[in-house]
């Protein structure tokens, strides 16, 4: 059994092996799909609860309709609305299933994903689960719709990524939200996959109720490519979607030996992190010990000197012993006293390096992304001549009022929606900057915003003419993800106006003075941003 949260190179290697094997005892490319699956549903558990991690995983291969049976056709032909289905067109066909629910044990129970026609990328556009799929793997659209036999070999020499969707409950890339997603409690979503040297892509795809940590997400890299020796066992097969029937030996030969290459170099470059990782964890653990000795050495020291001392007093009674004996406890808490006050006064240090950094950021590279999100509001009115006079007592009115932010228009937070794109890598920075300084919180608050930029980014990809702002409206739990990350950052503003007014006033007049001139050099900000 392995469980999610804590999954070890071992476990990783044992696993793979396990999903290899696989290639070896199933008899047909069906039975190795449902092996496949069933083992994920079985072996990954929550052991903290003792239930199963999984509620659902599922295996999915790209089949052209010429090859489907004809009750799938029947279903894909329902799909296209009309359109004519071309021979060559490729489906994605769910070849196996293993979940909670008795119908989701069953290919032919599955209700609309037993089979998805790829007409053109945009019909692809429709299921954003699967482009997105696609899209995180790092393969071209058009290498699962038309694909090539001449980049076959360029294909199988890319170690391809995974597909990881860190938190399932909000996302537009994890589909029935009311109906999955929240009633069965599924934190996260998993899959890995890739294209086979026929053509086929081969997919499949995990539904946690257990959230999967991005650096165990990775090591599915691994997994991937053994899911894929074990599927090319069966490359003689006809699930072929160029145009020859059969592959030669030797070509066969050749993917297995470019799998086997890719897996010794995930292999090799998964067991340099992981030893990089305990290097870093044994030179910190080996620190604090070394630090700890010398302390537990000078403590030790001065408590023999008073205990010797205090002997001396008791043996002979002079009373000069007992002064003795007082100073090692004196020179004690004072060097105690000493260390405190020199810890205040770092961190007090990096606080005050912490202010000048968030002035650069907040003066130099987010003056766009806070200025919009000002003249966007419609409650409260917050303007830059307006912080810059407000007293400390209005600052914090102002603040108290920006928990329940209103807006001018959907239009309006469209535009803050993008300057947080905009403003993407001073996010990243700045989550680089806590990693480095121990700042969880903000780490994590980082960490939410980036997730969120590619949420966007990705939504503006696929649908470059549509507003973001109008798909959050259609999604409760999107849309309130917005309103949190546009809340938060009002409120963070504010919060570091109200710390630079009480603690450096002069930066908190520069600040305030910088946004008033570059806002009238820039046509783009509106006046009523500034007063």
């Amino acid at each position: 059994m392995y469980d999610v949260t804590k999954f070890t190179l071992q476990d990783m290697t044992r696993c793979g092996d396990a999903v290899q094997q696989f290639g070896v005892k199933a008899k047909n490319i069906e039975e190795l799909a449902d092996m496949m699956v069933r083992y994920f549903y079985d072996h990954f558990m929550d052991k903290k609860t003792g239930e199963k991690s999984c509620a659902l995983v599922r295996f999915f291969i790209t089949y052209p309709y010429s090859s489907i049976d004809e009750e799938l056709r029947q279903l894909a032909d329902g799909m296209l609305n009309g359109q004519p289905a071309p021979q060559e067109m490729k489906c994605l066909i769910l070849l196996a299933t293993a979940g909670m629910k008795a119908e989701w044990n069953s290919t032919k129970l599955s209700k609309g994903h037993r089979v998805l026609p790829l007409l053109n990328e945009d019909m692809l556009k429709k299921n954003l689960m699967v482009y997105q799929f696609i899209y995180q793997l790092g393969i071209d659209i058009s290498a699962v719709l038309n694909p090539d036999p001449h980049l076959a070999i360029e294909l199988e020499n890319k170690i391809f990524n995974v597909y990881y969707v860190p938190d399932a409950l909000g996302s537009p890339y994890i589909p029935a939200q009311n109906e999955f997603v929240i009633p069965f409690g599924i934190k996260s979503a998993l899959g890995f996959g890739g294209m086979l040297p026929t053509g086929n892509l081969f997919a499949v795809i995990m539904f946690s109720k257990t959230k999967i940590p991005l650096a165990i997400a990775d090591m599915f890299k691994n997994i991937a490519l053994n899911a894929r020796m074990a599927v090319l066992s069966f490359v003689s097969e006809k699930i072929f979607v160029i145009d020859k029937s059969e592959i030669t030996e030797a070509e066969r030969l050749r993917s297995l030996i470019a799998t086997q290459t890719n897996l010794l170099e995930m292999y090799k470059k998964t067991a340099i992190e992981q030893s990089r990782y305990l290097e870093g964890s044994s030179w910190t653990l080996a620190r604090f010990l070394g630090a700890f000795t010398k302390k537990v050495w000078l403590y030790v020291s001065l408590l023999s000197g008073s205990a010797l001392f205090l002997f001396v007093n008791h043996r002979t009674h002079y009373e000069f012993a007992l002064h003795l004996a007082a100073i090692p406890l004196e020179i004690l808490l004072g060097a105690l006293l000493i260390e405190k006050v020199l810890e205040k006064k770092e961190k007090a240090e990096k606080l005050r390096k912490l202010m000048y950094v968030k002035s650069y950021l907040f003066r130099s590279k987010m003056r766009g992304l806070f200025l919009t999100h000002f003249h966007a509001l419609k409650f409260p009115v917050i303007t830059v001549s307006r912080i810059k006079n407000a007293s400390l007592e209005e600052l914090r009115q102002m603040r108290s009022e920006a928990n329940h932010l209103e807006y001018k228009s959907l239009e309006a937070m469209e535009s803050v929606i993008m300057e947080y794109v905009s403003a993407y890598h001073v996010f990243y920075e700045f989550m680089e900057r806590s990693i480095v300084h121990d700042m969880n919180s903000s780490f994590e608050n980082m960490l939410y915003i980036l997730h969120f930029i590619e949420d966007v980014k990705l939504f503006k990809q696929t649908n470059p003419d549509k507003l973001f702002i109008y798909e959050a409206q259609k999604q409760r739990l999107l849309m309130k993800k917005v309103k949190k990350i546009l809340s938060d950052g009002v409120v963070k503003f504010l919060d570091y106006t109200i710390e630079l007014k009480e603690k450096n006033p002069d930066i908190f007049y520069d600040l305030l003075t910088d946004y008033e001139l570059s806002s009238l050099k820039n046509p783009l900000v509106p006046e009523q941003a500034l007063h």
